[in-house]
């Protein structure tokens, strides 16, 4: 039931349909130029005045989409100079894990005493139970919804605040959550993803005329901007690497045709995306040569991958990560029946917990849970995630262990209703679509038990065949009839975008 207005108080609030490129009045911080901070000289303090000559370049494109944002990446010298020793760390390793052969990483136990010492939350707890030294078993986990209801308890006591940057993370539901980001954090993730592309092959150094990334979300609302990535200038010392975010949406353009115009005149060299959005990019059929192209938020099926690397004829690397936590692990290689995500050499330990808490045996499946100390103003214990999957550690020839998770779901998933009125996880049906090629999907069980099932596939009979196929075999998988509807857009999916699995009936919270 909603609150009556006020007397004399008309809501804003109405029923109808809005109109083409028109923004919910909820959805004011993504209209142009509301959150205006800084000087463009504050926001790049080391950028030449050829740099700002490329920043105008990119803004003031004839092509450009409606900027509503304007984002720097606030490095100084000093930011450089590290970033510069993190890229060196990375390239001296020959391989990408991980952690000594112990059942915990070395930084772990003075991370613990830190937070115990600075992290109001932490804090509280010693003071209630007594100062001792607590081992990671004695932390209980925390979610999301901890940190969307107090952030602060979280953010350090002793860390200046001059510096935070402002994250947002909507997650997969519910409402979105506040992040406080460090500068040199997030430039780091520019750093990992040069190396990320040299491990599969891939050189990634600035090139003259060309968006060193391209940053390519789809929905109706969205920040977009242009910007510099001076990390990448540091660490190549190739200068003019100017990245954009852009939005799909026809709404975020001065007209549809500029979209096609703006991304081939820039035509970047990196995409990071989601799977859908780059469905879409790839839908438009534009003449783009990324030289790697970077896949995270929500699963990237086989299916998916494959169309990707088609279009362009470059390698998809599937990323998992979350704004809260960072990057936590990768998939190079995709193409597996089961997916396999190697945790990165960042300072993350990775757990997998049942549903009261408790850590699995390796090899069975759980909640990927994360202890993550990179982020000055915001170290995690126990996080977590909500996606699923198992975990598996191997010993390496060099004393350390590598740890893969194991058919990721990116999303919690939930339980499906057979005939027999047994159930089956949501991975299972995961298992037998993406078998049929379908590259994206959303699958929904009625009251009754009945399914409705929307497919992502090309327009065409293999595709229309794909389809009915992966259909068929999720009605083998329960027993139920399945109505199955090809969809040959990925902005149709949008329903779907977020959850490829939706239900109606009481799942009673397992898988």
């Amino acid at each position: 039931m909603s609150e009556p207005t006020p007397a004399g108080v008309a809501s804003s609030v109405t029923s109808d349909v809005l109109p083409q490129g028109t923004l919910d009045a909820a959805l004011g911080d993504y209209a142009a130029g509301q959150a205006l901070a800084l000087t463009d000289a504050e926001r790049w303090p080391t950028l030449s005045h050829e740099g700002f000559a490329r920043l105008a370049s990119v803004r003031g494109h004839g092509a450009a989409p409606l900027w509503v944002h304007e984002c720097g990446d606030r490095l100084d010298g000093a930011d450089h100079e590290h970033l510069r020793l993190v890229a060196g760390d990375l390239t001296s390793r020959a391989s990408l894990p991980q952690a000594p052969a112990t059942s915990a990483p070395p930084w772990l136990a003075s991370f613990l005493a830190r937070v115990q010492r600075t992290v109001p939350r932490y804090r509280a707890i010693a003071r209630h139970d007594g100062h001792r030294e607590r081992s990671l078993a004695d932390f209980a986990p925390v979610s999301r919804e901890d940190l969307r209801r107090s952030i602060a308890d979280f953010v350090p006591v002793d860390v200046p605040l001059d510096r935070v940057l402002e994250g947002s993370s909507s997650g997969s539901t519910g409402a979105a959550v506040v992040v406080p980001l460090h500068p040199v954090s997030t430039a780091a993730e520019v750093v990992m993803f040069r190396h990320l592309a040299a491990r599969v092959g891939v050189e990634w150094r600035p090139a003259p005329g060309r968006l060193a990334l391209a940053n390519v979300v789809d929905q109706r609302a969205a920040f977009t901007y242009a910007s510099m990535l001076t990390a990448l200038t540091a660490v190549t010392g190739q200068a003019g690497a100017a990245m954009a975010r852009v939005n799909l949406h026809p709404s975020a353009w001065r007209d549809v045709a500029d979209r096609a115009a703006f991304l081939s005149a820039m035509d970047p060299q990196v995409i990071s995306s989601s799977p859908l959005a780059l469905l879409a990019l790839v839908d438009l059929g534009l003449d783009l040569s990324p030289i790697v192209v970077f896949s995270g938020a929500t699963h990237l099926t086989p299916a998916a991958r494959l169309r990707v690397e088609r279009a362009w004829g470059a390698p998809v690397v599937d990323v998992y990560g979350a704004r809260e936590a960072g990057l936590v692990a990768v998939d190079l290689r995709g193409g597996r029946a089961v997916s396999e995500h190697v945790v990165l050499p960042r300072r993350v330990y990775v757990e997998i917990l049942d549903a009261a808490g408790c850590p699995v045996p390796d090899g069975d499946r759980g909640e990927v849970t994360v202890t993550v100390d990179d982020n000055p103003y915001l170290p995690l214990v126990r996080y977590r995630t909500g996606d699923m999957a198992a975990v598996r550690r191997a010993p390496e020839p060099d004393g350390t262990v590598s740890t893969t998770l194991l058919g990721l779901e990116g999303r919690e998933p939930l339980r499906l209703l057979t005939a027999a009125g047994t159930w089956v996880p949501s991975v299972d049906a995961t298992q037998v679509i993406q078998a049929y090629g379908v590259a994206a999907w959303h699958l929904h069980q009625t009251s009754d038990g009945s399914v409705l099932f929307a497919a992502l596939v090309p327009r065409d009979d293999v595709g229309r065949e794909s389809a009915r196929d992966a259909g068929l075999a999720v009605e083998r998988l329960l027993g139920r009839p399945v109505e199955t509807t090809p969809v040959y857009c990925a902005e149709d999916l949008e329903g779907g975008a977020k959850r490829r699995f939706s239900t109606d009936l009481d799942t009673g919270g397992g898988t």
